[in-house]
């Protein structure tokens, strides 16, 4: 296991319109070692040829294929191939600032009991368009507790693990897909990890997260609905002592999220019985500061949202440069 490199898995299902973007932002990644694997899960599309070419030229990139298996599956199987010590895993269409690898290794390095590492995310469209959003006010609570009710991590793609404690702890849960509930096996990872020990947060803004039509929770609400209330049903069986309050104000969370989506559906009857479960039988969530954020974030993106033109990311200035310039290469 060679202790510098990073092993970064790419899983990748019909990803072949958005893959190019995610490649640049890894190739320009600064300061650090690393390998990539593509996960191909049974594409359909040209997502071998785009790639060809990549992996003829540069020989820190390779791709594994297997018949479709779902998003847990391909992470993990990513994980079986990684030489690295460390591992992190990029969803074919989002991105990472250039500092994103080093940044998080340099804090991991530097907090040897943590298990991961993690940074804030800016959420983008399928024009690489950023949409907007607040900033957090203060920082997120990101302890076990904290994230169950909050995950302030976001996505898969904003978080960098040490290898060993992954698999100690038991890696992407695929029997989710099993049940028909998919789609919250980072969640449930970075919850069973930060049972064991707090992850470190790197408070910069470092990931883009890409926010597309296509996507479970615009549109498929109830499916998201269900991925995570599974995950936290099994939370609940593994940790029996975590207070309840925390599953409350996780549930007041998600369904506050999930709102739009289902108002977008124009699925009434869910809106009502959510609004009954986030409010009335939790008269107490604005105790809660994380979740007083999140609900004046929502509120400020949605009305920024509908202001006005968003701002392509390749002009986004940080630190007096232009980070996420890559994506204007051919």
């Amino acid at each position: 296991m060679n202790g510098d490199l990073i092993s970064v898995v790419i899983p990748a299902h019909n990803s072949g319109w958005s893959i190019r973007d995610t490649i640049r932002s890894v190739r320009a990644q600064r300061g650090c070692d690393y390998e990539v694997i593509v996960v191909n899960d049974g594409s359909t599309d040209d997502l071998e040829a785009i790639m060809a070419p990549i992996l003829a030229s540069d020989a820190r990139f390779r791709m594994v294929t297997q018949e479709n298996r779902g998003l847990a599956a391909a992470r993990n199987r990513g994980l079986d191939e990684a030489k690295g010590r460390y591992v992190a895993f990029l969803d074919a269409d989002d991105l990472w600032h250039p500092d994103f690898l080093a940044s998080l290794k340099v804090a991991l390095d530097d907090h040897p009991e943590a298990p991961f590492a993690y940074a804030y995310l800016l959420r983008v469209d399928t024009a690489n368009r950023l949409i907007p959003a607040p900033p957090w006010r203060h920082e997120p609570r990101h302890d076990f507790e904290g994230l169950l009710t909050l995950n302030s991590v976001g996505c898969g793609s904003a978080s960098l693990f040490r290898r060993a404690a992954v698999v100690e702890a038991g890696s992407f849960d695929p029997s989710l897909r099993v049940r028909g509930v998919q789609g919250a096996e980072d969640w449930k990872l970075v919850l069973r990890l930060a049972a064991r020990q707090a992850p470190i947060l790197v408070p910069r803004f470092l990931v883009g997260y890409r926010l597309v039509e296509q996507g479970m929770s615009q549109r498929e609400p109830r499916r998201q609905l269900n991925a995570v209330r599974a995950v936290m049903d099994d939370i609940r069986a593994e940790f029996p002592d975590t207070p309840r309050r925390c599953f409350a104000d996780a549930r007041t969370l998600l369904n506050g999220w999930l709102l739009t989506a289902f108002a977008r559906n124009r699925d009434y009857r869910t809106i009502a019985r959510l609004l009954v479960e986030s409010y009335l039988l939790n008269p107490l969530w604005f105790r809660s500061r994380e979740l007083r954020m999140v609900h004046r974030q929502k509120i400020v993106s949605l009305v920024r949202d509908r202001a006005g033109p968003r701002t392509d990311l390749r002009d986004l200035i940080q630190n007096g440069e232009r980070p996420f310039a890559f994506l204007s290469e051919p």
